[in-house]
């Protein structure tokens, strides 16, 4: 498996795709569905929502290594070729938004284990789009 997307999954708590519909009225909504089509994408393997639409560049090239165009190339290579990897949203436990920013505390159960995920996201284009995450 490729070395860095998929500890960079495991780690996130393997998200999803589709952006939310930033911009509106229902920021907290908007946020927590990302979070939603995340785990929807990673679970489906769609590579081309998740690495297209539902991360910054600053996550693609972090995930991958890769600069620029190449960041989004590296990051379909990568999750087309993870196999094995499932992931449950559990339930959203806590949302706030500040701004164009928000964090999301998600339950997710990934390879067997539960456990909280804060999900950092950055609204871009009107729309949220992950931006990091770490375990709690």
């Amino acid at each position: 498996m490729p070395p860095r997307l998929l500890p960079a999954l495991v780690l996130y708590g393997a998200l999803l795709a589709v952006p939310g519909c930033g911009g509106g009225d229902d920021d907290e909504g908007d946020a927590e569905q990302t979070v939603r089509d995340f785990v929807t994408a990673t679970n489906e393997r769609d590579s081309e929502r998740f690495c297209g639409e539902l991360v910054t560049q600053e996550f693609l090239e972090q995930s991958t290594g890769a600069k620029g165009d190449e960041a989004e190339d590296a990051c379909r290579k990568q999750l087309d070729a993870i196999t094995g990897l499932e992931v449950k949203l559990v339930r959203i436990q806590r949302t706030v938004i500040d701004g164009d920013r928000a964090r999301v505390t998600a339950i997710l159960k990934t390879q067997g284990a539960t456990g909280p995920q804060l999900l950092r996201l950055k609204e871009e284009d009107g729309d949220w789009r992950l931006a990091g995450g770490t375990g709690r």
